[in-house]
């Protein structure tokens, strides 16, 4: 993959993730996000499962996330992803969960630290993913 990616992930809203309250619950938003993170994987060519060291993976640490506008069932989304931040031991993934319309539902980022499963303990991003992931944040994005 040569550049930044933004994935985007179309969805309708299913009647199983709507309340009843008659919109889409909360917890409904987190799992939306984690389809957006596997897309946006795909879309990089970027699968952790590459990481050159079976005893690494990559673990969520960290979920910000805040509503903006209900989502009802039926309604069309897009779920976006880019990769905001690359730190030593961390990525940071900015999400946005929009209406057909453009209108923001939601908006977060998530945090994934790389974890080594031996140890049980974060460690660094090995140095040829890191070159893989280097080309790949989008540093003018807006937070939430």
């Amino acid at each position: 993959m040569g550049g930044v990616v933004i994935s985007r992930l179309d969805i309708v809203v299913r009647s199983t993730e709507v309340d009843t309250l008659g919109h889409v619950n909360n917890s409904v938003y987190q799992q939306w996000m984690e389809w957006g993170r596997f897309e946006w994987v795909r879309h990089a060519d970027t699968d952790f499962s590459k990481l050159g060291d079976p005893s690494l993976t990559m673990v969520v640490v960290h979920v910000s996330l805040d509503y903006r506008h209900e989502s009802r069932r039926d309604d069309r989304m897009v779920i976006e992803t880019s990769l905001s931040r690359l730190g030593t031991k961390s990525i940071t993934y900015r999400q946005r969960i929009l209406h057909a319309n453009g209108v923001v539902a939601a908006e977060g980022t998530v945090v994934l630290a790389m974890f080594d499963k031996q140890t049980r303990r974060s460690a660094e991003i090995p140095p040829g993913f890191r070159a893989t992931l280097e080309p790949l944040v989008v540093s003018d994005v807006a937070g939430p």
